[in-house]
């Protein structure tokens, strides 16, 4: 049983009351009833006294001892749990201070190393404050006078740097917890050094900038997704290549890839790992398709596993553009060299029959005996007028190129295509402008593009309707839209047009619509289509408009 130092006097001198006052009232009652002679009594009292005062000295001398060695039990714990803490403190990494009326009273090794002195004296002969930071020692100050004089007061965590004896700057964090020591409030400042930390959240921070900025500065859509598909990150190239704000995607589905389109899954990424430079298409907000190559990579949380997926898209739709126009060149020049050939094959012979022939006319018996050659001598001339087209492919004649009014052109070829077109019961709706617009190229290949366009349109409509032709300037150019109503043309078939040999005709050879591209692409124009199954074409002619003089040679 443990006691305090304090309650021993009492407890002795309780003791010595209870027992004497038990003695006597116990042994005198005995003694009375024992014997009524006054000697006999007066002996026995005398051993009595004795006695009392043997058992006494026993009690007080078992007691005492009793005492003595709960005291030094007590005292040997401690010593051993104050050594305990002694070594807790002074073998602590963390600089563990006391602080009391006004200076420090104690300080372990950790905090005279970071400190840069040997001893704690050292301490008290510094006499400038070791917080680097002005306003920082204030605060200190502060706290250390608020916990001084309320001790009450929960602790209190600060951070701040400080300047060693070495002139070293450390960045630490300090815990000033008030306690009660010797009677008088004190305070533990316990302070680690977080220099390390700090330097490794500053580059981990860094770190972080700079990988954002490589993202955010990228030309190539970076996604991250989460395993349900939901958007966790969206860079601004994503923005410009799909069209979605990341404030309207961020933490919802991922919108880009195409219903008719057969992906690869999340699911599959995190079983395969990497995918590399697939090619893909993908969804814009308008609703227009993107062609880009995709790489990706799964995200792994701290523990190893697998919670999302990174995805770049690189933009190369206008790699495919440029890829299927190289192709598109390819073809036009390899028709253009057959036509080139074939013309020039045709041309010769063409040019005997045609020269015996006009030798026929000039004899006046055969020209009265055969009146149809002047029929064929017609043919041939236009059979001259379509090897001329064949060349087309091969080179643009720009030696024949003249300024041309853009209203009187269209309305010669509609003039010339009336006939058919009441054939047809197709009728035309003129809506040119009023504006005198003029464009600068050869006009018989102009005429024959817009009659390849006008007849297409006609021949589009079996049952008739109405082409309605419009045009109008469009900044520095004349633009030329010929609309009909006819059964239009499928999607998937547009990008098509104009390559060698295709066409929606049955009795068609494709050369056509490849001729009115070569000779738009050779007057620096061009040439587009919208169509709409069962609504009707939209064909869309630009051409630039004549150059004034100086412009383009650095003039004003």
């Amino acid at each position: 049983m443990e006691m305090k130092i304090k309650y021993v006097p009492w407890i002795i001198t309780g003791c010595y009351f209870l027992f004497g006052s038990l003695w006597i009232l116990l042994s005198d009652t005995i003694l009375y009833q024992i014997t009524d002679n006054f000697m006999i009594s007066k002996q026995i009292g005398l051993y009595k006294g004795w006695f009392f005062v043997l058992i006494t000295c026993l009690l007080l001398y078992f007691l005492l001892k009793r005492l003595l060695f709960l005291n030094q039990s007590t005292q040997d714990r401690l010593y051993e749990s104050e050594e305990r803490y002694r070594r807790l403190v002074e073998s602590s990494p963390y600089s563990i201070v006391l602080y009391q009326d006004g200076k420090i009273v104690y300080s372990n090794q950790a905090g005279l190393d970071m400190m840069g002195v040997r001893s704690r004296e050292s301490l008290d002969e510094q006499t400038r404050s070791p917080v680097a930071n002005q306003t920082d020692a204030l605060h200190i100050r502060s706290i250390l006078k608020q916990l001084q004089n309320e001790p009450e007061v929960d602790a209190k965590t600060k951070e701040y740097q400080i300047i060693n004896e070495e002139g070293n700057i450390i960045d630490v964090e300090s815990t000033f917890t008030p306690i009660f020591f010797k009677d008088k409030n004190a305070i533990i400042i316990q302070t680690k050094d977080i220099t390390d930390q700090k330097t490794a959240l500053k580059e981990l921070w860094e770190a972080k900038q700079m990988i954002q900025a490589i993202i955010s500065a990228s030309p190539i859509a970076i996604v991250t997704l989460d395993l349900n598909s939901t958007v966790r990150s969206w860079n601004p190239a994503a923005e410009k290549i799909f069209g979605w704000n990341r404030h309207e995607i961020i933490g919802k589905p991922v919108p880009i890839v195409p219903e008719e389109e057969k992906d690869i899954s999340i699911a599959e990424i995190v079983k395969h790992g990497h995918i590399v430079n697939k090619e893909v298409k993908r969804k814009r907000k308008d609703g227009s398709y993107v062609y880009a190559v995709l790489s990706t990579a799964p995200i792994q949380d701290e523990m190893g596993e697998i919670n999302g997926i990174m995805a770049a898209f690189m933009d190369v739709t206008d790699t495919k553009k440029t890829e299927e126009a190289l192709m598109k060149t390819e073809k036009l020049s390899a028709v253009g060299q057959l036509a080139a050939s074939v013309a020039h094959e045709i041309r010769n012979p063409l040019t005997s029959v045609k020269g015996f022939i006009q030798l026929l006319q000039r004899d006046e018996e055969i020209a009265r005996n055969a009146p149809y050659l002047s029929i064929i001598l017609s043919e041939m001339d236009r059979m001259d007028d379509i090897i001329k087209d064949l060349l087309v492919l091969a080179k643009p004649q720009a030696e024949r190129f003249t300024t041309l009014l853009v209203n009187d052109l269209l309305s010669y070829v509609v003039q010339l295509l009336n006939s058919q077109a009441s054939l047809y019961n197709i009728s035309f709706i003129m809506e040119l402008t009023e504006e005198v617009l003029s464009i600068y190229g050869e006009e018989n290949q102009l005429k024959q593009v817009f009659i390849n366009l006008i007849k297409n349109a006609i021949e589009a409509m079996p049952v008739g309707g109405t082409v309605t032709i419009e045009t109008y300037r469009d900044g520095d150019h004349v633009t030329v839209t010929i609309e009909d109503e006819g059964v239009g043309i499928p999607a998937h078939k547009i990008k098509t047009l104009g390559e060698p040999f295709y066409t929606t005709k049955e009795d068609g050879t494709g050369l056509g619509l490849l001729s009115s591209f070569r000779i738009i692409e050779n007057h620096e124009g061009s040439l587009n289509f919208e169509s709409k199954e069962g609504v009707g074409t939209k064909v869309t002619v630009s051409l630039p408009l004549p150059k004034q003089k100086g412009e383009g040679t650095g003039q004003l």
